[in-house]
């Protein structure tokens, strides 16, 4: 599995340089800058930046559907609805470029680098850690 480091992070924004702003969804219904607003929403709420939101995770969710999917055994359900709060703060985001998303990248692995990423609980997953935010995030932003 991939590891959310600096390279990965360059690679991320060099993949999505090319979409054009009319692209079509390839995978869900969010346009170019929607995905890109939901990504940096994530890594914001990730690194306790987004404030704090409901919990919606469950016993099943944490112990069966978590490990699944971040040892790379189950894939993130296409169209899966992420939390109210989500979708909210991602909307509130009014520079979604590549730019703002490579610096909240650089922002967050300078934190976990330092000792001072302070992870939130994942809204479905609960208490994952830094380790498991890495996980996920590579998950989510493929």
């Amino acid at each position: 599995m991939r590891h959310f480091d600096h390279d990965y992070a360059d690679e991320i924004v060099t993949r999505l340089r090319p979409l054009d702003p009319n692209t079509k969804p390839a995978w869900g219904v969010m346009t170019p800058n929607q995905m890109i607003a939901h990504l940096i929403a994530t890594v914001h709420f990730s690194m306790g930046r987004a404030g704090k939101w409901r919990g919606y995770d469950t016993w099943f969710s944490r112990n069966f559907v978590c490990p699944l999917i971040l040892h790379g055994i189950l894939s993130i359900p296409k169209n899966v609805k992420a939390p109210p709060e989500t979708r909210a703060y991602a909307d509130s985001i009014p520079a979604a470029d590549l730019e703002a998303l490579n610096a909240v990248l650089e922002e967050y692995l300078a934190a976990v680098a330092t000792g001072d990423m302070q992870p939130e609980p994942h809204p479905y997953f609960g208490d994952i850690g830094i380790d498991g935010w890495s996980k996920l995030h590579v998950r989510h932003f493929e």
